[in-house]
């Protein structure tokens, strides 16, 4: 009796095992699936145009900012002087070629009743050139002198949230020195990593089933909006050696295709970097099947 129990149950156990296995190998080739899938959101670095010491920092980490909204102040004291400075070069410039301008007048009228020589003539007409180009490098000095003190009031250039919020008030920064990363929470997608064997499966527009290893028992969908056409080690460089593979393995491990995916939705549950299983969907609903087993078992792993 117990004999039987014994065969029975190791019949079983086979049978789930061969059952299981056949299901992966099909998995492979018609019904992709996949534990390799990373959530990934665009960024901004927000780095300064202008260097100084932080005079105050206006927003806080996880704060949502929109377009515009200023997010810190540098201490303007060096560039309102340097615009005071050019301020007054570009006012003595500007002074200079309307006296050129005015003699030159004088000059030209004169040289006309022959009462100055060309001479004259030539000397007044190249203080006045290089006057005016004194000016204009005045005025391009004092333009730029505010526009750097208007830099100093550094804004969001786009929509997100304020991550990885490192500096304070004081500190100083530089214009190679990102200070705050802005994470677009409204443009977010799924890399995927299929092994080649499904290939003939993956085409974009398909849908997939979605399971986050954050939210146990939710399977969402998305849908497939582009293949990689190509992995690193598919691609050939211009002028290197060919590079020769010294795998002796009888079994090699499986290639991987890069899958862009498209959530259907964005849970709040998930951030940047969260991890997923997908599958693509299929008319027999077994992706649909598998993907909801799978999701009961993220309340243990």
């Amino acid at each position: 009796m117990k004999r039987d129990i014994y065969a029975y149950i190791t019949t079983v156990t086979l049978v789930v095992a061969a059952g299981f296995s056949l299901f992966l190998v099909i998995s492979d080739n018609l019904l992709p699936f996949t534990t390799q899938a990373t959530l990934k959101t665009t960024s901004v670095d927000v780095v300064p145009e202008v260097k100084g010491y932080i005079k105050d920092v206006f927003v806080k980490e996880g704060q949502h900012v929109e377009a515009g909204t200023p997010l810190f102040v540098i201490d303007k004291s060096e560039y309102e002087i340097d615009l005071q400075r050019a301020q007054a070069t570009y006012l003595q410039a500007q002074s200079r070629w309307d006296k050129a301008q005015t003699y030159l007048k004088r000059v030209r009228v004169l040289s006309h009743n022959s009462s100055v020589s060309q001479e004259a003539y030539d000397d007044a007409y190249s203080d006045e050139r290089a006057a005016k180009a004194a000016f204009m490098a005045a005025e391009a000095d004092r333009n730029l002198a505010k526009l750097n003190l208007d830099r100093t009031l550094v804004k969001a250039k786009g929509t997100g949230i304020v991550t990885n919020l490192t500096y304070s008030k004081g500190m100083y920064v530089s214009p190679t020195t990102p200070v705050i990363h802005l994470v677009k929470n409204n443009d977010q997608w799924l890399e995927v990593d299929f092994t080649e064997k499904g290939l003939s499966a993956l085409k974009t527009h398909n849908t997939v089933n979605i399971v986050y290893d954050a939210i146990p028992n939710q399977v969402y969908q998305g849908t497939i909006v582009s293949i990689d056409h190509a992995i690193s080690s598919g691609l050939s460089a211009k002028n290197q050696l060919g590079q020769i593979s010294n795998e002796t393995r009888w079994i090699r491990p499986q290639q991987k295709i890069r899958v862009r995916v498209q959530p259907n939705q964005r849970p709040q549950e998930v951030v940047a970097g969260s991890r997923a299983s997908v599958m693509v969907r299929d008319t027999m609903n077994v992706s649909d099947v598998w993907m909801t087993v799978l999701s009961w078992f993220r309340f243990v792993y």
